[in-house]
């Protein structure tokens, strides 16, 4: 058992480094959001993925773990951390992988903020361009739809580019 725990604390920790690491790239990404660099974006987004596929490791392994321990102590399944704890007797271990989880947990509620903070921008971002396009297009509506004459609704939109094809 001490082999599974071993392996269940290293595996939480390497977890919370990666989540660490993409609470960094998410904090970046909002700079590279507000700077318009689309460019960049894309790369951080992939090297993002990258880290969620190793993560998906980690958490197969600390799943594994899981499995084994119930197998060494013939339960029928440990499906969380917390049951896990349960079963340790040693407070010291208990309190680390308490401590582990807690600050795994902490990471991923401030990745949601910063992930909530980067959607609201991006959104912005791309309600600023869509009204450059009408802007641009001509399909901004004039005038306003107060009450006024019905002649006024049929008024032809203006246009910047006024080529034929």
């Amino acid at each position: 058992m001490k082999k599974s725990i071993d392996q269940l604390i290293e595996s939480l920790i390497h977890e919370k480094n990666m989540y660490d690491e993409i609470l960094r790239l998410e904090k970046e990404k909002f700079q590279v959001i507000r700077n318009g660099n689309m460019q960049l974006l894309e790369k951080m987004t992939q090297k993002e993925q990258q880290y969620l596929m190793k993560m998906g490791t980690f958490e197969k392994i600390r799943r594994s773990v899981l499995v084994n321990v119930a197998d060494e102590l013939e339960v029928d399944e440990i499906s969380s951390i917390s049951e896990f704890l349960l079963y340790i007797e040693d407070d010291t271990v208990v309190e680390e992988i308490d401590k582990l989880r807690d600050e795994l947990l902490k990471v991923i509620a401030e990745i949601k903020e910063v992930n909530q903070l980067n959607e609201k921008l991006m959104k912005q971002h791309l309600e600023y361009i869509q009204f450059n396009l009408e802007v641009l297009t001509g399909n901004i509506q004039e005038g306003n739809s107060y009450g006024g004459k019905a002649s006024e609704k049929g008024k032809q939109k203006i246009n910047l580019f006024d080529a034929r094809i």
